[in-house]
């Protein structure tokens, strides 16, 4: 899961180049903004139907207000130097993607528009967005991004090789999960329980230990009062997570995996249980179907204090300097819309979750696999929990810090209060920034 993936989609978007569009129904400017043009920066979806059907969507706008509008469909690993030639230059989109970190991040620049008004006026169309979703784009009582879609990680199983040893349902708690990894671990068979792994640069394992930590009712990357009195709770969660090495029910090369290893090590029958967006869903049903058909679809198992999954949340923004700030809130109204939205999400299902609390009940969204993702919107937590999401939060899951705290333990036999120890120190550091 790339640092959005999570898209955030995961490491399926690495490599795609930027595609850019120009739509233009009676092109009144040539610049990238101004009166009568409106320019629309979008992330590059991994469904591409998704990324034709925004498109047109955007045409249509153009064509029935008669504006000239400018669409770039861009790779997530593109944005970054876009966004910092973009701002340096004062020559910014007027619609820009972000993830709800980069929302963070740039209200903290006080470059982003508030958009709280606009968001009322969409809900008051189209139904209630999600609080959950609302929350890591609201600083000061004001929203400063629209929750565009969500994704969500869940547990995918193999549900033949969980049968074959006894266990007839997905592990509804992290004990569970431990116990029938080690039953379904057979290393002579190159077969291994849990597929999770902690290279240095492995986004999935940044996620996934947090969510972990979290449903323990610890937190490894709060701010400083909210951690305080985490640290117990964090070492439960950490020595269960030691506990599945200790049983040996990872592969031997998981802690060196990149993003892709779990994907990899899925597809391949190596793995029996992983956590993952719906981009795994989609690559297996395309390109391992026998697999794809013995493969189940549950939550994340819960913790003592519940279930948390890792939320990803995707947004449009409006930055402060943007040349046409009314279009860009116009056409933001427009591609919210509960009719065309809906047929969106369904198409990028289950990957792009509605943000509408009533459509993640119905439709394709009620049925399985899609329901696991839509369910675990609710249970979904931000990077930062239980403080509002900062840029120092963004900053601890940048630098990998949890995935070296964890290598620490797993690899040097570091102890494991004594690596938290470490960890807290070097978050604490950063919120100190």
């Amino acid at each position: 899961m790339a640092w959005r993936k999570m898209t955030r989609a995961g490491a399926a978007c690495v490599g795609v180049l930027a595609m850019a569009v120009s739509i233009g129904a009676c092109s009144s400017s040539g610049g990238s903004g101004g009166k009568g043009t409106i320019t629309v920066w979008m992330k590059k979806q991994l469904i591409d139907g998704q990324n034709t059907a925004f498109t047109d969507r955007v045409k249509e706008y153009g064509k029935a207000k008669n504006v000239d509008v400018k669409v770039e469909v861009i790779a997530y690993e593109d944005f970054y130097p876009k966004w910092a030639a973009a701002l340096e230059s004062g020559n910014v989109p007027d619609v820009s993607f972000f993830g709800y970190q980069e929302i963070g991040q740039f209200y903290s620049q006080k470059v982003l528009r508030d958009v709280t008004s606009l968001e009322g006026k969409i809900e008051q169309a189209n139904g209630k967005i999600s609080d959950t979703l609302k929350k890591p784009v609201t600083f000061g009582g004001a929203m400063y991004g629209i929750p565009a879609w969500s994704e969500t990680q869940v547990l995918i199983y193999r549900k033949d090789l969980l049968e074959a040893k006894g266990v007839t349902a997905a592990p509804k708690t992290w004990d569970e999960f431990r116990a029938d990894a080690a039953k379904v671990t057979d290393t002579g068979k190159g077969v291994y329980g849990a597929g999770i792994g902690y290279g240095q640069k492995n986004s999935d394992a940044e996620f996934w230990t947090r969510a972990v930590a979290w449903s323990y009712g610890g937190s490894l990357d709060a701010a400083p009062q909210e951690a305080a009195a985490a640290q117990p709770a964090n070492v439960q969660a950490a020595n269960f997570i030691k506990g599945v090495f200790d049983d040996r029910s990872a592969p031997p090369d998981a802690l060196n995996w990149d993003d892709a290893g779990n994907n990899r090590s899925y597809l391949s029958g190596q793995s029996a249980m992983v956590f993952n967006a719906g981009s795994l869903l989609a690559t297996l049903s395309k390109e391992a179907p026998e697999i794809y058909a013995k493969t189940g679809v549950a939550p994340f198992p819960a913790g003592p204090k519940g279930v948390v999954a890792p939320g990803i949340m995707n947004t449009f923004g409006i930055f402060s300097a943007a040349k046409n700030p009314q279009g860009a809130e116009d056409l933001i109204s427009f591609l919210m819309q509960k009719d065309w939205y809906g047929k969106w999400t369904d198409l990028g299902a289950p990957l792009a979750i509605p943000v509408y609390d009533a459509m993640r009940s119905e439709g394709v969204w009620a049925k399985e696999p899609n329901k696991a993702f839509a369910d675990s919107v609710n249970g979904a937590t931000y990077l930062g929990s239980p403080s509002q999401y900062s840029p120092a939060a963004g900053e601890i899951y940048n630098n990998r810090l949890v995935n070296k705290t964890f290598q620490e333990m797993l690899i040097k036999g570091v102890g494991v209060e004594t690596a938290l120890g470490s960890l807290r120190k070097s978050a604490d550091q950063s919120y100190a920034k």
